[in-house]
């Protein structure tokens, strides 16, 4: 749903543990989606600009949950 590489980062099981929970000095916020959910896909866009928005200060972060 979002692309890749872009502001948001596409979290997975491979990846959640080392970028979220280790790293101790950074905030995340994280949208837990479904590619085929209607609130999601119209939810896209707006977190892709509050990304960019916050580059530096907060990281964005979405997991698959399908």
């Amino acid at each position: 749903m979002y692309k890749s590489p872009g502001p948001v980062v596409e979290l997975t099981a491979a990846n959640f543990k080392k970028e979220v929970t280790d790293d101790k000095d950074t905030m995340w916020l994280v949208e837990f989606y479904a590619p085929w959910c209607g609130h999601c896909k119209s939810l896209a866009p707006s977190w892709e600009l509050v990304a960019k928005q916050l580059k530096g200060v907060v990281k964005i972060g979405a997991v698959d949950m399908d």
